[in-house]
């Protein structure tokens, strides 16, 4: 791709379309992608794309928090410390109040 046709493409008009919604936005509103420069978001879709990758991120971490704590879980029942006097209660205490 030349400059040119990238240039006949937007009309001359210093316009760009953003890829994420289709808007017609100002070449200086775009973000372009280090990669691939052809690629321009405008500021709210980056704005909704940041808060997809920090959900996508937290899912992640849940999970392996997740695995994490069944894993404790499981050792703590194959050593059976869930069945003693003092900590017992308080294991089965937690493993009632977590979150997953």
């Amino acid at each position: 791709m030349t400059a040119e046709t990238a240039v006949g493409e937007t009309g001359g008009t210093g316009e760009g379309g953003c890829w994420c919604c289709g808007r017609a936005v100002a070449e200086e509103a775009l973000v372009r992608l280090g990669n691939h420069p052809e690629v321009g978001v405008c500021v709210s879709c980056v704005r909704f794309l940041g808060r997809r990758a920090r959900d996508y991120q937290a899912s992640i971490m849940r999970r392996r928090l997740r695995g994490a704590a069944e894993s404790v879980r499981g050792q703590v029942m194959s050593r059976g410390w869930h069945e003693r006097p003092v900590v017992g209660p308080v294991l089965m205490w937690i493993n009632r109040h977590v979150p997953w």
